[in-house]
């Protein structure tokens, strides 16, 4: 029978011996019951199951013994629908997406995630953090979205990995949903190379060309080599300069730097506005770290955050995945975060160690979060799925020396996947108590065994 009032109780003291943020991030949301004099929890998933059990287990027992006598002892279980999920069960028909006849598998069996653009919640100009690196972007993307950047296009945004480009298009994208493609050099090429083999280009020249007023294109430094790709790009944006169209592309480098391209591509790339964002300098730095602390809830010292900010970094990501370590270490240890635990903290990503193999994070994620390989090769978009696929592609980023698109191929992605997981992990760590513990968890797996021996 379900415990009408005395589960309530249990939670109540609970939450009064772990402390708010334990009880929100583990207890908040558990289903008890009692069944043959045994408090029974279902708890969401294996990890929470372990976690609670391991940290908390003394206390639950304690307190359920002391709200209601019959009880002897606690168990741990997993919800039926979370057990079945993480089974290697073979997938139905409605649960994978339509998608192009995949490829020959990565030695990874290709984990793979959802496209990016099924389920994103689009980043805004509001949202981006301006300063002296990337204030010539921001402006000339807030004209282009608002139409008043005739003079800016073609418009190329120049820049490292996690500098804010991908932010900026996707901003551009929700002001102007319905008449822009979107896509990658990635997506690109593949569609003009099929439809050149099935002898459909009308239809492609069609779309780019009329259908639509604005090209957004990702990553345009991997159309290197690929001479058919560059030259109908090439017409296609001869095509919609000379319309008055409206065309925003991102690259590593300037037009100029590319290597293996057609020079009359190149050409035009660079006759509107080039701009470049640069890593972003202490103060915008600063006001990263503050607006990510405050929308997860955090406080953060100010001493905690100069520290955070001053660190050489090459892009937001890096700077995020410092708060993140310092927020989880505060949460798992139960200290507040002040100048020391961050000190410590920063270690985790600052001193180096060998480098891991992709396939040896994806068998710690397997083991860690109780899905199969079978599992992440789906196209399931059950929460239980796609955070270890997320997780996983963020432990690779940190202890491998993978780049994105080498990380993307091994999960079956393209590397403006792997983006995504990237930023969508990082966020949902400031903001989640328990995926900063789960990271955290599979984390100390990976770090240089001095960096365990201290924390220990």
């Amino acid at each position: 029978m379900m415990l009408t009032g005395g589960w309530e109780v249990v939670r109540a003291s609970v939450r009064k011996r772990v402390g708010t943020a334990a009880y929100q991030a583990w207890f908040s949301s558990l289903d008890g019951s009692i069944e043959n004099g045994a408090l029974v929890l279902q708890c969401p998933d294996r990890f929470s199951r372990d976690w609670i059990e391991s940290r908390h287990g003394d206390v639950l027992h304690e307190v359920a013994c002391a709200v209601d006598e019959s009880i002897d002892r606690v168990d741990y279980r997993v919800r039926e629908s979370a057990a079945v999920s993480s089974r290697a069960a073979p997938l139905r028909s409605h649960e994978v997406a339509e998608t192009a006849p995949r490829s020959a598998p990565s030695p990874l069996r290709a984990a793979i995630s959802e496209p990016v653009s099924a389920r994103f919640e689009e980043p805004s100009f509001d949202s981006f953090i301006a300063g002296p690196g990337n204030v010539l972007a921001l402006e000339a993307a807030r004209a282009i979205a608002s139409g008043n950047g005739g003079h800016c296009t073609p418009l190329v945004l120049i820049g490292g990995t996690g500098v804010g480009k991908s932010h900026l298009c996707r901003a551009i994208h929700r002001e102007l949903h319905q008449q822009a493609a979107f896509l990658s050099s990635e997506e690109f090429t593949s569609e003009v190379t099929q439809a050149i083999r099935s002898d459909r280009m009308p239809g492609v020249r069609h779309r780019y060309r009329r259908a639509l007023n604005v090209l957004i294109l990702e990553d345009v430094q991997f159309l290197r080599g690929k001479r058919a790709t560059q030259v109908e790009l090439f017409h296609t944006l001869d095509h919609l300069i000379s319309r008055g169209r409206t065309i925003v592309l991102t690259s590593d480098r300037s037009p100029h730097e590319l290597e293996g391209f057609d020079a009359r591509l190149t050409s035009r790339m660079a006759s509107g506005l080039v701009a470049c964002i640069s890593p972003p300098e202490y103060e915008t730095r600063r006001s990263i770290l503050r607006e990510k602390a405050a929308a997860g809830g955090v406080h953060v010292p100010d001493d905690v955050l100069d520290v955070l900010a001053e660190r050489e970094i090459q892009s937001s990501r890096d700077l995020i995945a410092g708060l993140n370590q310092v927020v989880a270490r505060s949460t798992l240890l139960k200290r507040p975060v002040s100048l020391d635990l961050a000190r410590e903290a920063l270690l985790a990503v600052e001193v180096p160690g060998q480098p891991r193999s992709i396939a040896e994070i994806v068998q710690a994620v397997v083991r860690g979060t109780g899905v199969s390989i079978q599992d992440l090769e789906g196209r399931s978009r059950r929460r239980s799925i796609v955070r270890p696929r997320q997780m996983a592609m963020l432990l690779c980023r940190r202890f491998t020396s993978a780049s994105l698109a080498e990380i993307g191929h091994a999960f079956g992605r393209d590397h403006s996947s792997v983006i995504y997981a990237l930023a969508q992990v990082e966020k949902r760590a400031v903001e989640e108590p328990q995926l900063r513990y789960q990271l955290e968890s599979l984390a100390l797996r990976f770090a240089p065994a001095g960096i365990n021996a201290a924390r220990g």
